[in-house]
């Protein structure tokens, strides 16, 4: 596939997918702008602390990328944050209301900022890590499965809307991976035995999902957009 030539900004860049991502596209020679509220922890590309659900800070983000390599061709909106699990009764205000900010308001401000320089340069790729959660749901987790659905329907508006840009805009949606995130969800404390469930056998690996990504970021997919790619060993046929 390739990305020479390209330049990409990655949120979430600090841990499990977001960094395996950056990783992944400095190999495959894209400019990387990694993101984390945590710039310190990133570890591949050009690290930039910002907090996505701040609309200054995405665009402050966009601007490092333009002015540093000369524009932004690849947008992932990777940064996201679990849920704990419990009854949708005893779901706070304030837990509701910051897991819409993270995982889909943050989608929305980073869509605003970003559209201007891909339609400079000619177009772009705009891909979001939803969840195969949003699918296949599970009791205790109403506001994270709404904000991961509202990110899929967000994705597939903007592929309508943005087509005539050459704009495309793409889903990955993981299944249970390898990451910090995954003993948030009270899932058990065996990883490995959540894989063992899986009709794979195994869990998802970050590398997994960059993969996808890259795929959809290259212009190998230059046909495809509104599409929601499933990275789950399985777990969408169970």
């Amino acid at each position: 596939m390739g990305l020479g030539g390209k330049v990409a900004v990655i949120t979430g860049a600090g841990s499990g997918i977001g960094r395996a991502t950056a990783r992944r596209f400095a190999e495959a020679g894209a400019s990387v702008v990694a993101v984390d509220l945590d710039a310190e922890r990133c570890e591949h590309g050009l690290a930039v602390a910002a907090d996505v659900t701040d609309a200054d800070d995405i665009a402050r983000v966009v601007r490092t990328a333009v002015e540093r390599f000369g524009g932004l061709d690849v947008f992932h909106n990777n940064a996201g944050m679990p849920a704990e699990t419990k009854p949708v009764t005893e779901i706070s205000r304030e837990e509701w209301d910051r897991t819409l900010d993270v995982n889909l308001t943050a989608f929305f401000l980073a869509a605003q900022a970003v559209v201007p320089p891909m339609r400079a340069r000619g177009g772009g790729s705009i891909i979001v890590t939803a969840s195969i959660i949003a699918r296949r749901p599970r009791p205790g987790l109403a506001a994270y499965i709404a904000a991961k659905s509202g990110v899929i329907g967000l994705a597939r508006a903007l592929a309508l809307e943005l087509a005539p840009l050459r704009i495309r805009v793409n889903v990955i949606n993981p299944g249970p991976a390898r990451t910090p995130m995954l003993s948030r969800f009270g899932l058990g404390a065996d990883d490995d035995a959540i894989g063992d469930g899986l009709p794979l056998g195994r869990l998802v690996e970050p590398e997994d999902v960059a993969a996808a990504a890259e795929y959809l970021a290259s212009d190998a997919a230059a046909a495809i957009t509104g599409t929601v790619l499933n990275v789950d060993a399985g777990r969408d046929l169970t």
